[in-house]
């Protein structure tokens, strides 16, 4: 009975160990930085002009619902030039725009490993 005893202990705390490292590490999509991430990613150089707010060609739009100002501070801390955007079904903050699924769901990611309520929705 005690080999079973100490069996069961030492898997429970291998798993435990094991769990808490697959929960803590970065996710893999992300191979920058954060401050690269906090870059701006909502303008872009076309010609001579710098174009800002929502880009076109760009569907995958980043979200975080919510129309506070505190928010939208929080949001900027890792994106900076986030701003706040209306929509039909409310207001959120417009953390970033992507042409590919990918991208946007890795800066969504980034913002919901801070604590955000980051979502990735489609804008055609």
């Amino acid at each position: 009975m005690n080999r079973y005893l100490i069996a069961g202990i030492v898997t429970t705390i291998l798993w435990n160990t094991l769990l808490c490292k697959g929960w803590t590490q970065p996710s893999p999509c992300i191979s920058q930085s954060l401050l690269e991430v906090s870059n701006s990613v909502n303008s872009f150089r076309q010609s001579d002009v710098i174009v800002i707010g929502k880009v076109p060609n760009h569907p995958y739009v980043v979200v975080v619902p919510g129309q506070s100002e505190q928010l939208l501070n929080v949001v900027r801390r890792y994106v900076t030039d986030a701003f706040l955007a209306q929509h039909r079904l409310g207001t959120y903050v417009y953390a970033g725009g992507s042409a590919n699924r990918y991208e946007a769901e890795c800066l969504s990611s980034v913002l919901r490993s801070h604590g955000l309520d980051a979502r990735v929705v489609y804008f055609h």
